[in-house]
């Protein structure tokens, strides 16, 4: 696998480094909460606060014309998040209609029973490092390529100048057209990019869901114009319109598969690959895996534990303590920027300004052709108002797709083959037989191409990383493992003797007992 991520050493958050800095200068109140007149009265810890947020996440406060917002304004974002207080948060300088994205919800994962049993992210890269500017260079090409089907990518001319480019740099060493924007998961490389789950029709009950979309006018890219980008950055809402095509399509490249992670539930694609693995939810026994009790029992079938039910149901319960646990380290450890962010420096840094970028993004061949396209070095984005208005780091579709689908792997036999594969026909209004020179789809594999779908479908729209892709589906997957681990210790079939285990294949490959 291309990421070295898991390698990186834990570092202490900037919620902690405020906290410290605080608490020796003046002490905390009761319950360790720190009072926020002393954030404003303590000028070592705010300077501290300014340093550690210079790559701060910092969308709806103020930006003046450069793009750079008041020191004041970060201090108090700092502090607020620090405190927790809600008086804290109300008084931040949010002038415009757009709000943060429920930035209490960050505080109450470390009371969830599962969450010391969950990992704790990497720090996310420097934004000086190396690391990050070719994080950034893959989604300057991934910007450029939105409109390719993804399975031209093989016989695309601006695939493989991206892929000369992309080689050159770590993250993307031993990339192929074949390759290109996969995370190297078991079987995701193989075949299609896009999952069979994302393809295949839904048992919706009596009926079939044929997975059909609303997908955006090719061409259509936004906060290209440091005035649009402002506007945005500012919290207003966005002058760009999206346009849709009147019929429905197949997903087919970058751009459609970006589309349907902007209007999805987070855990809708879980779901509907439940519907689709359960089938026929009357004879349940050929999906699951021997480790499935259910499976060899004479007399009982699973349904409210280990059954069709329980399947279902459970797609709810780890996304709510996928996002919990998501949206404590992006609020509380990291507050990452996003790349429209990021992108607004590398413009800055084009044009002769020290933005303390690395020059491996500001010299590269993908920024060349942004700025001959559109006049500027912002990263375009594929939605009219950018990123959600929370920090980057990890993300919220990476970390549910992560949660969900390693339960899914869990319950369903990751080997078996899917029936009915399809792939679209060339224009996207119509399905096909899969084709047959490509491999057989099993569970496992089409599982772990989801989770790339919706976790590099983000990336695709510009408004998230590689880093907040891959860390966010490792975290998904150790909050999914401390929950089965607590369902496993409270059931019957358990404590009997008869559920063994849960098993699955890990998204970095290996096998996972619990």
């Amino acid at each position: 696998m291309a990421i070295d991520d898991k390698e990186q050493p834990q570092r202490i958050g900037r919620r902690e480094v405020l906290r410290v800095a605080l608490g020796a200068a003046a002490g905390l109140t009761a319950g360790g909460v720190i009072n926020t007149s002393t954030v404003a009265a303590t000028q070592g810890a705010a300077a501290t606060a300014r340093a550690a947020g210079s790559a701060s996440f910092c969308k709806t406060l103020k930006h003046d014309a450069s793009g750079n917002v008041a020191a004041a304004a970060m201090d108090a974002f700092e502090g607020a998040t620090a405190s927790g207080r809600i008086a804290d948060w109300e008084r931040l300088p949010v002038e415009n209609e757009i709000r943060l994205v429920n930035p209490l919800a960050a505080y109450v994962w470390d009371k969830e029973p599962i969450a010391a049993q969950v990992i704790k992210l990497p720090a996310f890269p420097a934004l000086g490092s190396e690391r990050l500017a070719e994080e950034a260079l893959e989604l300057y090409w991934m910007a450029l390529l939105r409109d390719v089907p993804l399975w031209d990518y093989e016989r695309n001319s601006l695939v493989r100048e991206a892929v000369a480019e992309l080689r050159q740099t770590k993250l993307n060493a031993s990339a192929t057209p074949q390759t290109l924007f996969r995370l190297g998961m078991p079987g995701e490389t193989e075949g299609h990019w896009i999952s069979q789950f994302l393809w295949m029709p839904v048992p919706y009950g009596a009926q079939n869901q044929w997975q059909q979309y609303r997908v955006a006018f090719r061409g259509a890219d936004f906060m290209t114009r440091w005035d649009e980008y402002l506007k945005v950055a500012n919290g207003e809402w966005p002058p760009g319109i999206m346009n849709h095509y009147a019929d429905l399509y197949y997903l087919r490249s970058g751009r459609d598969v970006s589309e349907y992670v902007h209007w999805d539930f987070c855990n809708q694609a879980a779901i509907n690959a439940a519907a689709i693995l359960l089938a026929n939810p009357h004879r349940p026994r050929e999906a699951w895996p021997t480790s499935n009790p259910y499976k060899t029992s004479r007399t009982m079938n699973g349904f409210v534990q280990f059954g069709s039910g329980y399947a279902q149901n459970a797609m709810g319960v780890v996304c709510d303590l996928a996002f919990k646990a998501c949206w404590q380290e992006k609020w509380l450890r990291h507050r990452a920027l996003r790349p429209e962010e990021y992108g607004a420096l590398v413009d800055r840094a084009v044009r002769g300004e020290n933005t303390g970028v690395h020059p491996l993004i500001v010299n590269s061949e993908a920024v060349k052709r942004v700025r001959s396209k559109y006049g500027s070095a912002l990263l375009p984005q594929a939605y009219p108002e950018g990123c959600p208005p929370h920090p980057a780091y990890p993300s919220g579709h990476a970390t549910v797709a992560g949660a969900c689908v390693t339960v899914l792997k869990a319950l369903f036999d990751e080997k078996r083959k899917l029936r009915f594969p399809l792939q679209p026909t060339r224009d996207g209004k119509d399905w096909q037989s899969l084709d047959a020179n490509l491999p057989a789809p099993t569970v496992g594999a089409e599982l772990n191409k989801l989770a790339t779908a919706v976790a590099m479908g983000r990336n695709f729209a510009g408004i998230h990383w590689r880093s907040d892709a891959w860390q966010g589906l490792l975290l998904g997957e150790s909050v999914a493992t401390a929950w089965l681990r607590a369902e496993k210790a409270k059931s019957v079939e358990a404590q009997q003797g008869w559920l063994k285990s849960f098993e699955f294949t890990s998204f970095a490959g290996e096998r996972v007992v619990v």
